[in-house]
Formats: C-alpha cells, structure tokens, sequence
C-alpha cells in the first residue's frame, strides 16, 4: 500500500529491499524494489540493471505522475488525482519508459481494475482527448468504449495533432461508426409522422406537401446527443411550417429516444476490421 509522508512516499511492504526513488522535483520516494523489478520487462528502463543497487536512483518524472505510476502498479485506486488526458499521457508514458506491459493493466480483462476506470471516467469529460490517446497506445477495449461518448462530436473537430494519435486504422473505424449511427437514426425518422385533421387554413393536399418537405429537411439534421436522445437542427425548418400543428409534429424533442432500439450495437460499430 502506498502512503505519503511530508515529501517521502513509501509504496509496498517495508523490507530490507527498500530503494529511494528521487523525481524532478526533488521529492524522494522510497520503494520496495521488488515491486519496481516485477513488473518491468526492462529492469526500470535500466536503472535496475545491477542487482546490488540501493539506490537513491533519480527519474525524470515529477512526483505527481511517479506516485501515479506506483498506483497503477500497485493496483490501487489514484484517489489523489483527477482523470484527465494529460495526467494520463504522462503516465502511459511513464508505464511504457519503464517497461510495464499495457495489457496488464488497461485491457478488458482488468476493467474491475481502478486504472481501466479510470481512463472510461476521462473519457466522459473529454472524449476526444482521451480517445486519441488510447488509440495512440493501442489499448483497443478501451477505444471502444471511449467511442460510446463520440457519437455527438462531428468528426471536423478532430484536430491534426489528434489524427496522428489516432492514426489510420481506428480513425476509419470511428468514420464508419459515425455513418452507420447517422443511417441508423435516419432510417428510424424515415415515415412521415401522422398529419393532423385538415383545418381550413391547412388542407389535406397542403398539409401532405408542406409536412413531407419539412420533415425530410429535419431529418438530414439529425445528430445524436451523448445521452443516447435525438435533438433537430430546425428552428429554420419549423419557422416555415403553415400552421401551428404541422410545427409541432414536425419537431423532435430531447423526450423522443428510438435509438434505444439501436443504442447497444451501435458504439460496437467500433469493432470492424483491423
């Protein structure tokens, strides 16, 4: 268990093996160094190379990543910290300067793990962020449910930098996600919804030409919210309506939610070939 006194932090069980770790900032860490050597495939990026050491041994972190880092060994949860792209970055990059497999903390298999949840909860606050970043690691359980919150963002936001991360194979997944829930809503709000009784300002004829032309210009509007309901780009569209009742049959509201027929398979859509 790792806890923090003043500017010394001790994670593991105290033995004679204990090795002082000293970060940029100049906070010394004191470690059992079986759990450094257990589980790095390359001695601690080298600096455990000789068996003898005892240390002090000095890394380029800062503390706040480095004890963020002794969480994820350890498997603890990082209740000192918040999650967040750039808290993450640091410390996939720190997980893979010091030779600490991925998968065995950020795969499928370890979502009871507190760093597999700790990555989804970035995801809900920043998706894109987080989603380029999983993908730049290739943690693909974890792009797929990142891409569960990116229904909503149109794909002209991702940045250049983002792009690279992301890179060629799952950026043309993610497009097909987006096209295939974008089909998927349309073809939901293809009918025509009921017209109403002919009135004398709107007869039958009127109502069946002005409703067809309103609602399929709604339809082409679509986009899905993150929470899984429909919301139309029509304030333009239902300004045009001949009559109070063809306005409001011709809008959605947030209330109207036919994607829960569709929701569950579609984040999946993720999943295609590599």
């Amino acid at each position: 268990m790792a806890t923090k006194n003043t500017d010394v932090v001790v994670a593991g069980q105290p033995d004679h093996r204990m090795l002082t770790v000293i970060t940029n900032d100049n906070v010394s860490i004191v470690v059992e160094k079986d759990v450094l050597l257990h589980n790095s495939t390359n001695q601690f990026d080298g600096k455990l190379a000789d068996s003898f050491a005892h240390g002090p041994i000095y890394v380029t972190e800062p503390s706040q990543v480095f004890d963020l880092f002794l969480d994820a060994l350890l498997d603890q949860e990082p209740v000192r910290h918040e999650p967040a792209p750039a808290i993450i970055s640091d410390l996939l990059a720190c997980l893979t300067k010091y030779g600490v497999p991925l998968d065995d903390k950020f795969s499928l298999q370890h979502q009871q793990k507190p760093f597999y949840n700790f990555v989804l909860t970035s995801a809900i606050s920043y998706p894109l962020d987080t989603f380029a970043l999983v993908c730049k690691y290739n943690l693909e359980e974890l792009a797929v449910e990142s891409a569960r919150h990116l229904l909503s963002i149109p794909l002209t936001q991702i940045t250049h930098e983002q792009s690279i991360d992301i890179g060629p194979v799952y950026l043309r997944r993610l497009t097909i996600l987006h096209l295939k829930h974008a089909e998927g809503l349309k073809r939901l709000l293809a009918p025509l919804p009921d017209r109403h009784e002919p009135n004398e300002g709107c007869d039958d004829t009127s109502q069946k030409n002005n409703l067809e032309r309103l609602w399929n210009n709604a339809v082409r509007e679509i986009w899905a919210e993150e929470e899984g309901s429909l919301r139309i780009v029509n304030d333009e569209v239902v300004g045009d309506a001949p009559c109070s009742e063809i306005e409001e049959i011709s809008s959605i509201s947030d209330g109207v939610k036919p994607t829960e027929r569709m929701a569950r398979p579609i984040p999946h859509g993720l999943v295609v070939d590599h």
